[in-house]
């Protein structure tokens, strides 16, 4: 008997006061099935919360599991971003998406666009 696929959780790593419901919802409708919001995330707390992510699951199980930061401050998204890959190790890791301020989504849509034309 083949044991159930786990569950897919995004862990929101946001350096903002409170996590942006924004990006909560495109989560949510994404289909993400848990998403665990953390806010006022700075780059010396974000190693426990990417072990906690880590550690609960077998390598295997991994793939569904990844990281979302954001903010509103992206030299801040890119030093927590830095963090995390500094906490993976081995198979020890988890996709990551850096969109802090929606600079990579909005960079993204914009080449779309232009390519549009």
């Amino acid at each position: 008997m083949t044991a159930p696929e786990k569950s897919a959780i995004l862990l929101q790593l946001d350096s903002d006061p409170q996590p942006s419901v924004f990006d909560s919802v495109v989560a949510v409708d994404a289909g993400v099935d848990h998403l665990l919001r953390h806010s006022n995330v700075r780059p010396d707390r974000v190693r426990d919360l990417v072990y906690g992510a880590l550690f609960t699951r077998a390598v295997p199980d991994l793939r569904r599991t990844a990281i979302f930061i954001g903010g509103t401050d992206v030299s801040q998204g890119e030093a927590i971003l830095e963090a995390v890959k500094k906490t993976f190790f081995g198979p020890m890791r988890v996709s990551v998406m850096l969109d802090a301020n929606g600079a990579n989504t909005t960079a993204a849509a914009a080449v779309l666009a232009a390519a549009a034309h």
